[in-house]
């Protein structure tokens, strides 16, 4: 467990190393950049700002703020930057650095970086002890200094001494989160002369840290070791790691009290013996809710579905045990209640099928009768040389043989618009030619199946219904038939009487049903269709009282196979 602890923190000091080199040299990439970008145009912005004033040091500083976003971005860990002059004045941008030109010139960074001309020094600041900028108030953040003092080959004026960047690192963020953990110490970082430059010591102890670390400097080489400190108020034996940061004389030094390296041991034994107890208790009760929630539930399943393989459609199980289970057993129940509504759905279509046959052979009372009857008449009319009778008594006769076969039989197209022919020439004989029939039907649709008795009741609706009133104007229908998409359409429109909008709803929801037996009615089609085609097939209605009514039936084309009349 110790070694596991010292393993975190070597984890925690390599993150914080790595981080705060990655840092500093986007810092100093970054300013070299923008030192160096355009032959030193930001520069001579710099040194425009300082010697103008009035519009002329506005335009300048725009350009300079304009100049410094487009060099940084997208950084945004740029808090603000400085062009300190010789002459003593300074130039900002993005924010104004607050701390006191005297104490910038006098600190190490900027004496150094004024040693070494186009060379990056680097430098820090804690802003727990700092005030940077006047919209930093946040504390112990690690602010880094990147400085470059100039020459004449990158400042042609001659008037910069030093440009500097203030940049936050984001080894704040994990110093700090690692201080709230007190197994993993606290980590300081440490300049050359053993000065901390930043850490999360706390306001209450922290000089007693630092003075420690300058009075202790040589004693604290890359590695680690243990000895004993007054940090805070009691003189305890602390575990010491130290690493290196590349490229940096900077050092990292975190500490943490021995005692606390083993408590992980002792915390981790409590624990196992914590979840081997609750383990043994969970298996128990595992048990025992598994035989009474799970198996006796599933038996139970089991012998209802046993039932219901013998047909008994009774079948019905308690919901119990756990949810799942009673969520099966509920959808059991479900299933066997599904299979009995499927069954008394059958039947019932059955029936309403059969009614659907019967209403469409309603007529039928002593077929053969009435058919030899029809045929006598024909023949005395033929042996009487009386066409018309002869003729109006074949087309009876077609019509009744028609209605007298057995319903579920399907017509070809062709076959429906002959049998149509001569239902109309009938009709005109009894309306004494007062309408005229017109047929507009494409030719690939001649060959498919429908049920037989379709388009006559729609048509014989028009004739009956919406020329009763006709006096001396000629009525008008047109038959149509045709395919669009996966589709069979029928269009009957005449120019009758029309019908109000709530006789078409009454009609298509079958609330007109006809008490006598003069015909199969429209309300009798739209049973059978649906009856056969389900609700892929439809009808409808549009009319305007005193002009017209166009109806439409649809047909699945994958239902109307074309063939021979059944």
């Amino acid at each position: 467990m110790r070694n596991s602890a010292i393993e975190t923190i070597d984890a925690v000091q390599e993150n914080i190393a790595e981080t705060l080199n990655s840092d500093i040299k986007t810092a100093s990439i970054q300013l070299s950049h923008f030192v160096y970008s355009n032959d030193g145009e930001f520069l001579r912005t710099a040194v425009s700002v300082h010697n103008s004033s009035g519009s002329e040091w506005y335009n300048a500083e725009q350009l300079l703020q304009k100049g410094f976003n487009t060099a940084v971005v997208p950084s945004q860990n740029i808090l603000a930057g400085g062009f300190y002059m010789k002459d003593g004045g300074a130039v900002y941008v993005k924010e104004d650095i607050i701390i006191p030109r005297e104490d910038v010139r006098g600190s190490d960074w900027y004496i150094s970086a004024s040693d070494k001309p186009n060379t990056i020094v680097l430098g820090c600041y804690d802003t727990g002890r700092s005030r940077l900028t006047s919209s930093i108030h946040r504390k112990s953040r690690l602010v880094l200094v990147t400085a470059m003092s100039t020459n004449f080959t990158t400042d042609k004026s001659g008037e910069i001494e030093v440009v500097a960047f203030l940049t936050e690192s984001r080894v704040s963020d994990i110093i700090s989160a690692q201080s709230e953990d007190k197994n993993q110490g606290v980590s300081v970082i440490l300049d050359k002369n053993g000065h901390v430059l930043f850490g999360d010591t706390g306001s209450t102890d922290g000089e007693k840290i630092h003075g420690y670390f300058e009075e202790h400097l040589n004693e604290f080489g890359n590695g680690s070791k243990t000895a004993k400190a007054d940090f805070y108020g009691v003189e305890k034996p602390f575990f010491f790691k130290t690493k290196a940061i590349p490229d940096t004389d900077w050092r990292i030094v975190t500490f943490v009290e021995e005692s606390r390296l083993g408590q992980r041991f002792y915390l981790a034994g409590g624990i196992v013996l914590l979840i081997v107890f609750v383990l043994l208790m969970l298996f128990y009760m595992y048990s025992h809710y598994f035989l009474n929630a799970i198996i006796t539930p599933i038996q139970t399943v089991c012998e209802a579905m046993s039932r219901l393989d013998n047909s008994d459609l009774e079948v019905q199980v308690e919901p119990t045990g756990d949810r799942e289970i009673r969520e099966l057993m509920t959808s059991f129940n479900q299933m066997v209640l599904g299979i009995k509504n499927m069954f008394h759905m059958t039947e019932e279509s059955s029936r309403k099928k059969h009614e659907a046959e019967m209403q469409a052979l309603q007529r039928q009372i002593n077929p053969h009768f009435i058919v030899n009857t029809l045929n006598s008449i024909r023949f005395m009319a033929e042996v009487a040389k009386f066409d018309g009778i002869r003729r109006m008594a074949e087309s009876l006769v077609s019509i009744v043989s028609c209605s007298f076969r057995s319903n579920a039989g399907f017509y070809t197209v062709r076959d429906e618009l002959e049998m149509l022919k001569t239902y109309v020439y009938i009709m005109r004989i009894r309306y004494s030619n007062g309408f005229d029939v017109e047929y507009d039907i494409a030719e690939d649709c001649l060959d498919y199946r429908i049920p037989r008795l379709t388009l006559q009741p729609v048509v014989e609706n028009s004739i009956t219904h919406g020329f009763d009133e006709f006096s001396e104007d000629l009525g008008q229908v047109k038959v149509s038939a045709y395919t669009k998409g996966d589709f069979l359409y029928f269009e009957v429109w005449d120019n009758g009487r029309g019908m109000s909008g709530e006789q078409i709803k009454s009609l298509l929801d079958g609330s007109l049903k006809k008490s006598d037996n003069s015909g199969i009615g429209v309300e009798n089609v739209i049973e059978r269709l649906k009856l056969h085609f389900g609700e892929a097939s439809q009808i409808f209605i549009e009319s305007e009282l005193g002009k017209f009514t166009r109806t439409v039936l649809r047909i699945p084309l994958s239902a109307c196979r074309k063939g021979e009349s059944e």
